[in-house]
């Protein structure tokens, strides 16, 4: 069932600023995907983590590199304390002072605790079409 209001308000605040930490060098998005049971799965492979030190290493990491996120759209649903949202946006990519902007999809999941709704399961992907080899 789609989120209350205030429901999706909270979200997608909680999405905008991960992304924007995540886009920051320094800003420690770590802070914000910092549950035990934490996971998240990148674009590659070996993207895959699980618990807050991981991907709070990871995540400064990333934050440190020259990339940046935009959503552009998020969808939010909930069922009582647990609610899950999609976030269509992009990615930029900047390589040897070339920047490229690729579509970025998220799929996030959180749960709601005494702090409020934290992130419990964070995928991310670039999708890809046969065109983009």
């Amino acid at each position: 069932m789609k989120a209350d209001d205030k429901t999706a308000a909270e979200i997608t605040a909680l999405i905008h600023e991960t992304f924007r930490r995540l886009s920051t060098p320094g800003s420690n998005p770590g802070e914000l995907l910092v549950h035990p049971d934490i996971v998240v799965m990148g674009s590659n492979k070996d993207d895959l983590m699980y618990g807050p030190e991981v991907v709070g290493q990871v995540s400064a990491l990333i934050a440190a590199s020259a990339f940046s996120w935009k959503a552009n759209q998020i969808l939010v649903w909930r069922e009582g304390d647990v609610a899950w949202a999609q976030a269509i946006g992009t990615v930029t990519i900047r390589h040897d002072e070339v920047s490229k902007v690729v579509p970025y999809w998220t799929t996030g999941v959180f749960a709601r605790g005494d702090g409020g709704w934290q992130w419990r399961y964070f995928a991310g992907s670039r999708p890809h079409d046969e065109s983009w080899g």
